[in-house]
């Protein structure tokens, strides 16, 4: 017979909340570990709630003493799991409950890039005010200004300069900001990076400039005139 906390992770998975506020009112440890596949068996609670954005069930876990900086077996935490997912509101409270912001994923990527990703703007200021270092890069050398440009998110691009965001990064393949919002056509993005001195002269290591993305986008002719307004040439 499964016991408490056995039934506890089997209902964080469903996301049946009425049942793990029955099981936690029962005795059943916030802090349980365990899966319904091997693979997750060293996941907590919170985790399984936070990856799948179940914030009811997250807060429930966390008024019963969740540990919110526990690491399972691949050293993630709560935090990462709702970053990368993109739960907002689930990252949110695990700020608000002392979520460590400085663990990176296998890919070298901090909360601040997943955010950054994910253009949540708000969020991204609040990282960086709790001291998330603004210019970090991952294992390919993408800073989360250049995430954000990559990603299309103009607000997020325009916060992280102001926040110290260096503009002329360049990645592993020697990709800039410029380079990749011009690739994109994403002209905003663009006229932010080049009103705060964006250098449009790099080369790729293929050979490429932020003119010669910019002609094969699908705003080609306005993103050209763009750069070459700002004084770009062939």
């Amino acid at each position: 017979m499964p016991s408490l906390n056995d039934e506890l992770i089997r209902a964080i998975v469903r996301g049946d909340t009425t049942t793990v506020k029955t099981l936690l009112a029962q005795g059943a440890d916030a802090n349980t570990t365990g899966g319904v596949t091997a693979v997750g068996a060293g996941n907590t609670g919170l985790m399984w709630a936070a990856t799948d954005g179940y914030l009811d069930i997250v807060e429930l876990l966390l008024t019963h003493g969740a540990n919110v900086n526990t690491k399972n077996v691949a050293n993630y935490t709560a935090l990462m799991y709702a970053a990368e997912s993109d739960y907002r509101n689930v990252v949110s409270i695990l700020l608000d409950h002392g979520a460590g912001i400085d663990d990176r994923n296998h890919y070298g990527e901090t909360i601040l890039m997943s955010m950054a990703r994910h253009g949540q703007t708000d969020i991204v200021q609040r990282l960086v005010a709790m001291g998330a270092e603004v210019n970090a890069t991952n294992k390919i050398g993408n800073t989360a200004l250049y995430l954000a440009a990559e990603n299309g998110h103009p607000y997020t691009v325009k916060a992280l300069i102001e926040l110290g965001g260096e503009v002329n990064t360049a990645n592993l393949g020697d990709w800039t900001p410029l380079m990749m919002a011009s690739a994109r056509g994403d002209l905003e993005t663009m006229t932010i990076l080049l009103e705060h001195g964006a250098d449009f002269r790099p080369q790729n290591r293929w050979g490429a400039t932020a003119l010669s993305e910019a002609r094969k986008s699908f705003r080609s002719h306005q993103a050209a005139e763009l750069l070459i307004s700002a004084g770009a040439t062939e």
